[in-house]
């Protein structure tokens, strides 16, 4: 072993010339995205803007489709003689920079279908990566993937060390020195090591256009892990997936719950060591049979997770995981039935086969985001029109809904309201929000038994000021977290604070001058925040009165008041605060809060 993961070592040192010539646009993409990561953690204490997570994840696109790109060049014919590195790259360049410019537009808002969409698209391209190589030689795929996963674990393993290495000598620099370096240093070195050490050194390993990879070339250590580990395991979870099988046959109780994906994702493991048991079939009985009869195994425990799907599509309806588990579940069984009845394995089929269905999946009116919306408005027009509530296409209110459907109505604009948009249910009036579900439905949605929605706030306050001219004290309360009751006192000013009740009191001489409760206060100002829907805030960033504001956060002139009595004059200016506000109007929760209280004697 010693002797392999050092000769691996060198060739990617002594590769390291040649790879970037190779894939020198490919680098590009992996430097901009730690530069992009970097300058996003510059700043302490200040969350990096939505554009961080588009642009990076836009960035890992980009990346994958340069690989595609550089590797569908190489294969052309006589690459290496008539078409040169340089132009592949440019093309490369090309195709990555506009996947990133249309994913990052696709990311904005970073919301469940933008990153459902993203994700399969680099399943598309991860697959792609791995069948543009082999397609004309098929039966190299399988000593292709064991390359690359060997070499993605070196890369790993070895920017791994060397961030704890690097991590190491600034920690020790700066304690010898004194040098007071900030924790971002840490941060920005992981970045480098896992955003360009690690793919450079992965794409060491990625081989030469034509490179035939011997089974002798397969790692010892690899070889045993597979024959004498995985495979053993899967073997054991198969029988205890039979046994559940056979339960279900005597008691006849169809299986529900999580079932489903534990036969998935059983079932996408052992497709992905069957690609690694197929080279070492030749020379090991053991491979042999795992790769002979497994495929074969596998077929009935997906008959049993499709009954297991099917009752739940049957009761409630299809949704984007329900779909995932239906396509995935069908590709697996087509998978298991070529492997099984074709004369000739192709293991070719699975990447190229797998990478449609994921690009399928999240694109087009065959998508998973289509399919969910149309099943769920078939299902709520289904419990409408049982209750004759379905008039002209669209709804009239009832009260005679049973409670049960009720539940079911709102699980179902939840669902919209979550995943979607309101918008997109096709039985409301334009404009539904839930502050009209009364009126549309006939019954409130507290009537069926489910929680009224909440969201979280919270304000973190930094880089601000406050004019404390006219004051004499300031009393900091700024990280009151440990304390239930809190008291600071100057000049016989007293300030108290319970956090229990986030009641704050302020006495003067022993004789109390001003009460109040953090509670009542934003009480008093969450009718700016709290609504059913999700508009946006009104013009030049003012939150419209019944808008929810879009990012959770308080606004800073919010988060000042002042009040008066006979012998102080008080300002409190909240630090730091996080809190439940309930669209239904009910007292807020606050979880914590941290402030400045200002005093001012007027006695004097």
């Amino acid at each position: 072993m010693k002797t392999e993961l050092r000769s691996l070592i060198q060739r990617m040192v002594a590769s390291a010339g040649p790879i970037f010539r190779r894939f020198w646009a490919s680098v590009g993409f992996t430097v901009v995205l730690t530069a992009t990561l970097i300058s996003y953690t510059l700043e302490p204490y200040r969350e990096p803007p939505d554009e961080a997570g588009s642009l990076s994840l836009a960035l890992v696109a980009g990346l994958l489709a340069s690989w595609c790109a550089i590797l569908l060049w190489e294969q052309g014919a006589k690459a290496s003689q008539s078409r040169s590195a340089l132009t592949g790259n440019f093309i490369a360049l090309v195709s990555g920079s506009g996947i990133t410019w249309a994913t990052f537009a696709m990311l904005q808002g970073l919301d469940f279908v933008a990153l459902s969409r993203h994700i399969g698209i680099c399943v598309f391209l991860f697959l792609l990566f791995f069948a543009i190589p082999n397609w004309r030689n098929s039966r190299g795929l399988d000593m292709y993937v064991v390359r690359l996963f060997t070499q993605a674990v070196v890369a790993v393993l070895f920017s791994a060390v060397l961030f704890m290495g690097l991590a190491a000598i600034t920690a020790a620099v700066d304690y010898l020195f004194s040098l007071d370096l900030s924790h971002r240093v840490y941060l920005h070195t992981w970045f480098v090591m896992a955003g360009t050490v690690a793919p450079f050194l992965f794409m060491a390993g990625i081989p030469e256009p034509g490179e035939i990879i011997p089974t002798g070339d397969y790692p010892k250590v690899l070889s045993n892990l597979i024959v004498y580990v995985v495979t053993p395991v899967l073997t054991v979870y198969t029988f205890i997936l039979y046994l559940y099988f056979a339960k279900i046959l005597i008691t006849w109780q169809w299986p529900v719950g999580l079932v489903g994906h534990l036969v998935l994702w059983y079932a996408v493991f052992t497709t992905a060591t069957l690609l690694f048991t197929w080279p070492l079939a030749e020379s090991n009985k053991w491979a042999k049979t795992f790769s002979r009869y497994f495929p074969w195994a596998v077929i009935p425990l997906l008959a049993m997770m499709f009954a297991s799907l099917g009752i739940r599509i049957k009761h409630y309806g299809i949704t984007e995981n329900r779909y995932y588990v239906l396509v995935l579940g069908s590709w697996l069984l087509g998978i298991m039935l070529h492997l099984n009845l074709s004369k000739s394995r192709k293991s070719i089929v699975i990447p190229v086969t797998l990478a449609i269905v994921a690009l399928l999946s999240v694109i087009g009116p065959w998508s998973s985001f289509s399919v969910s919306k149309w099943s769920q408005n078939r299902r709520l027009e289904a419990i409408c029109t049982s209750y004759g509530m379905v008039s002209g296409g669209m709804i009239q209110p009832s009260d005679q809904v049973a409670p049960s459907d009720r539940r079911e109505i709102l699980a179902i604009i939840q669902y919209f309201d979550i995943y979607h948009d309101l918008s997109d249910i096709a039985l409301v009036p334009e404009g539904f929000t839930f502050d009209r579900f009364e009126d549309v439905f006939g019954f409130s949605y507290t009537d069926a038994g489910i929680p009224t929605p909440v969201q979280w706030f919270y304000y973190e306050g930094e880089n601000w000021s406050a004019d404390i001219t006219e004051y004499d004290y300031l009393f900091d309360f700024a990280r009151p977290y440990y304390e239930e009751r809190q008291s600071l006192s100057q000049d016989g000013v007293v300030v108290t604070y319970e956090k229990t009740t986030k009641h704050l009191s302020i006495a003067l001489e022993g004789q109390l001058q001003w009460q109040g409760s953090f509670t009542d206060y934003v009480k008093s100002i969450q009718h700016k925040y709290t609504a059913s829907g999700d508009n946006a805030p009104g013009p030049e960033g003012a939150p419209i009165p019944g808008d929810r504001v879009a990012d959770g956060t308080f606004r800073p002139e919010d988060m000042v008041f002042e009040a008066l009595s006979p012998k102080l004059r008080v300002k409190i200016v909240i630090t730091s605060i996080r809190c439940q506000l309930y669209q239904d109007g009910r007292e807020p929760e606050i979880y914590y809060v941290g402030f400045f209280a200002l005093v001012e004697r007027l006695d004097r």
